[in-house]
């Protein structure tokens, strides 16, 4: 497939409108095809705004159309899992919000329908494909830090909008830990090329709403690797990571959320400090453009869908650490 890449959305997001919409637009090879929603007059009103080429009336309409190549999933997390596996079903591929589902039973169901379907499974973690990503990792390559052996991080933001948000619902998947945890978590793992093998986690639990408003973690990976995890909807905005080694550190202070920002990283040897300039880049589109040259050229993902399983299982075993009050090993 040579062509240009069809993009439907599933409902009107807030991140699709302010993110995913003109990522798709400023991408080379893809096109914003068709929009659904259960508000058909905001469907509309978004056909105009941003150039949609048709308005679907329903979910289902979209991921019958021919038209559609790939489908965007931003609808509440405890959705995701329902309308990926329909969306490959249908023979589109998919690209899912994070996090891309709640439970490994919901991952392995939704990695098993790509494979059969033949359609590629994307989860929605636009740092990845940030230059400042593939900077740190080269520079731990190169051994400039030596061999990780920390990871600390934290992802935090004061949250107090919408009360009806479904992040403030423990059954929609509520709760700091799902929505930007699992940004920390997916970058240790991606570090330290590893999977952790257990996780003790603790967490601040609003008592009306029972979701988890602030949680900290710490991850045991093998050969005696740990990282240090806070995510929060009550603090001080933080949007980073830093991994430290026997020879140094390398850190990024915009991280996850650069706003279009050009953002610099940071060395630390011995005493020399350096400060390394990115200049400002569109991480969504850079997602996008991947999606879209896989599916033009029929290549896997640089991400394998087992990601999003490996995630998950991290997840579940800090909710049960929450819970339990105890260390639980993956």
């Amino acid at each position: 497939m040579k062509r240009k890449i069809n993009w439907g959305i599933l409902g009107c997001a807030k991140i699709a409108e302010r993110s995913i919409i003109p990522a798709i637009r400023e991408s080379r090879t893809g096109v914003t095809y068709g929009i659904a929603s259960r508000d058909e007059k905001k469907a509309r009103m978004w056909k105009d705004q941003y150039g949609f080429i048709t308005v679907y009336p329903d979910y289902e309409a979209m991921l019958k159309a021919p038209q559609i190549d790939v489908v965007y999933i931003p609808l509440a997390n405890h959705l995701h899992c329902e309308w990926a596996i329909k969306a490959a079903r249908a023979g589109k591929h998919v690209m899912v919000e994070k996090p891309a589902c709640l439970t490994s039973d919901e991952a392995k169901k939704m990695i098993d329908e790509a494979k059969k379907n033949k359609i590629l499974l994307m989860e929605a973690f636009m740092y990845k494909y940030h230059p400042q990503t593939e900077k740190i990792i080269r520079i731990i390559k190169r051994g400039n830090i030596g061999d990780p052996l920390f990871f600390h991080s934290a992802f935090t933001f004061k949250y107090n909008n919408d009360p009806t948000n479904y992040r403030w619902d423990p059954k929609m998947g509520g709760g700091s830990l799902y929505d930007v945890g699992c940004y920390t978590i997916s970058a240790a793992r991606m570090i330290f090329e590893l999977e952790p093998v257990s996780v003790y986690a603790t967490a601040r639990i609003d008592p009306k709403k029972k979701v988890d408003t602030s949680c900290s973690l710490i991850l045991e990976f093998p050969k005696g690797k740990t990282a240090h995890l806070d995510c929060s909807f009550e603090s001080q905005f933080q949007s980073y990571y830093e991994v430290v080694g026997p020879k140094g550190t390398v850190k990024a202070p915009r991280a996850f959320s650069q706003r279009m920002r050009s953002v610099s990283l940071e060395t630390l040897k011995g005493d020399l400090f350096k400060v390394v300039d990115v200049p400002k880049v569109n991480q969504y589109a850079k997602m996008i453009e991947t999606l879209n040259e896989c599916i033009r050229h029929d290549k896997a993902l640089p991400v394998k869908m087992e990601d999003i399983l490996n995630n998950v299982k991290v997840l579940e075993a800090a909710l049960k650490s929450i819970e339990t009050g105890k260390p639980v090993k993956i």
